[in-house]
């Protein structure tokens, strides 16, 4: 029985340095993923599907000219104020609940 554990705590000790090799290559492979999508990148995506659909593009434009420009900023603008209220709470929140899931 007593080998059993051993074998067991081993394999154990095998698999957590496994995972944590992969878990490595992993933020090394996210890292150059992230690196490759850069503003310039979007916006030549954006340029692409713009110049590919001119309705979509007779749309926006149409939309930008008829008023609707400064609301949708407008709005916007308040997304992002609320965006830059809600993140502090939701991270205070995140980690006070992962706080209470480790002590459970």
């Amino acid at each position: 029985m007593n080998k059993r554990f051993e074998e067991l705590s081993r394999r154990k000790q095998y698999l957590v340095a496994q995972c944590a090799e992969q878990r490595r290559e992993m933020g090394t492979a996210l890292s150059d993923l992230r690196s490759s999508v850069t503003l310039s990148g979007i916006l030549q995506g954006l340029g692409k599907i713009l110049r590919a659909h001119p309705m979509i593009t007779a749309g926006i434009s149409s939309l930008l000219a008829s008023g609707y420009a400064t609301k949708l900023t407008t709005a916007g603008s308040q997304l992002f104020k609320l965006l830059r209220v809600a993140r502090p709470l939701w991270s205070w929140w995140s980690t006070r609940r992962r706080g209470e899931a480790k002590s459970a």
